[in-house]
């Protein structure tokens, strides 16, 4: 019992979104809390029209992934295989 709520007081914890480090900016993921370079490597990205951002670009909330296990729980694994674009360019 003591590690579920011991599990839940660090799901409850602030962590800031964005960090700086020696790679850049660092973005943190919701699924697995753990930051990964703010690239389209290791995230999703979408157009996004807004003026906040003067980019134009919105990065999805959960690592590539962590994405299937957020958004698709009911995804057969093994049947996608997600490659960011680098992949593909290799490839």
């Amino acid at each position: 019992m003591t590690n579920v709520s011991h599990t839940n007081e660090l799901a409850k914890e602030k962590l800031p979104k964005y960090i700086e480090t020696e790679l850049g900016k660092e973005k943190l993921c919701i699924e697995c809390q753990e930051y990964w370079p703010l690239d389209e490597e290791f995230w999703w990205t979408r157009k996004n029209k807004s003026l906040k951002d003067p980019n134009g670009i919105r990065y999805e909330a959960a690592c590539k992934c962590c994405y299937n296990v957020r958004y698709r729980p009911g995804h057969v694994k093994g049947t996608y295989k997600v490659k960011s674009q680098h992949e593909k360019v290799a490839a």
